[in-house]
């Protein structure tokens, strides 16, 4: 998964966890930075250092880079494009970003959410997907056990504060997604499945 890919992964799983119906519709790009996926509450869950990082990232999504999303109006996109592909991009704010928005393009939810899900979201009705087929947010808590609050996209513990969404490498410390066999910043076997004989 690209970084751009994972930027939209975690906005379309804090989608699905405040109102699934949303994924297919246009989304503000002012409600991302603010509501939706406000870099404070997001960078580990984005591996960012910094907050030029992820504008950065917005900056080449809302360009339509990889064709993951559509924006509206065109000229905002180009804008964008164009930032990217100087030496010295201003990242500082998006013109006519109050009123533009994006529209994730099929393709990409179903490399995000697999086929399946997106079977399902075609054939949902007005109120969105049924549950279960989308990716949810995890219901407990993978370090304490602690039963995490719902209809909100969760990043920490409200119990023992530690990362939902990722797990650090037991041998560097580099964060891991939950299922991940191997750390891909040391190659190293992540510790429950060594101890599992995997």
């Amino acid at each position: 998964m690209t970084d751009l890919e994972r930027f939209l992964d975690r906005l379309v799983r804090n989608l699905v966890a405040s109102d699934p119906k949303r994924i297919t519709q246009p989304i503000p790009i002012m409600e991302i930075k603010s509501d939706l996926l406000p870099y404070r509450t997001n960078r580990r869950a984005l591996a960012l250092e910094s907050s030029d990082e992820y504008e950065e990232l917005l900056v080449r999504l809302v360009g339509e880079e990889d064709n993951l999303v559509k924006t509206t109006p065109a000229e905002v996109a180009e804008w964008c494009q164009n930032q990217m592909s100087n030496l010295s991009p201003d990242l500082s704010g998006i013109p006519g970003q109050t009123n533009a928005t994006i529209e994730i393009n099929p393709d990409a939810l179903a490399r995000v959410l697999g086929d399946e899900a997106v079977l399902a979201i075609a054939r949902s009705g007005p109120d969105g997907p049924s549950p279960g087929v989308l990716p949810m947010p995890p219901e407990k808590c993978m370090h304490c056990d602690a039963v995490l609050p719902k209809d909100r996209a969760i990043n920490f513990c409200q119990t023992c504060g530690r990362s939902v969404t990722m797990v650090p490498c037991d041998h560097c410390g580099a964060d891991m997604e939950p299922g991940w066999h191997f750390c891909v910043a040391c190659g190293q076997e992540a510790a429950e499945n060594a101890s599992n004989g995997h």
